[in-house]
């Protein structure tokens, strides 16, 4: 691989096609000279346009955290044209929203999740045996003709949703099924 210095780009073939005219008995006429550009020494290959190119091994990095930079730089003075890289760790925000989406996946492939009167609530293993218990505090407040305050529950969002118990009998209900 080398580098053109006039176009500035890499050129992956290792032939090169110079525009020449040569001077016969006719007269003046176009010809090309073939150049095979690995053979040819620095100070050649400056003549033609091109550097020799040296690429460095990629590191390895964490994708999830860290984003690979490639520098391009050129070395006049040793007609080397390289190829570095760099890793940089992400913006705080980007990792932050990274892992917010992380455990949002983790969580809907975790939990389960039934919707009632237009809000949407978590229905796992756990929250059964957290709702079955509000129920039969409901059923012991209700044959004890004890007054029991609204019951705030926590849906799907993490917003809290308050129920009377006669709608919180319901969610229970809907949840047994």
């Amino acid at each position: 691989m080398f580098y053109d210095l006039k176009n500035k780009s890499l050129k992956y073939d290792d032939i090169f096609l110079k525009d020449v005219k040569i001077q016969n008995e006719e007269g003046e006429i176009d010809a090309q000279d073939t150049y095979f550009l690995s053979a040819c020494d620095d100070k050649l290959l400056k003549e033609l346009g091109f550097a020799k190119v040296k690429e460095e091994e990629i590191p390895s990095f964490n994708e999830k955290i860290e984003e690979l930079r490639q520098i391009q730089t050129y070395d006049e003075e040793n007609n080397l044209y390289i190829i570095s890289y760099e890793i940089k760790e992400k913006a705080l925000e980007e990792l932050k929203e990274l892992k917010l989406e992380e455990l949002k996946a983790i969580k809907e492939e975790k939990l389960l999740f039934m919707p009632f009167k237009n809000t949407i609530f978590q229905i796992d293993t756990e929250a059964k045996i957290n709702i079955s218990g509000k129920v039969s505090e409901i059923m012991l407040a209700n044959l004890n003709n004890t007054p029991l305050e609204n019951i705030a529950w926590i849906d799907k969002d993490n917003k809290i949703i308050t129920f009377n118990k006669e709608e919180f009998l319901e969610f229970g209900v809907g949840i047994a099924k």
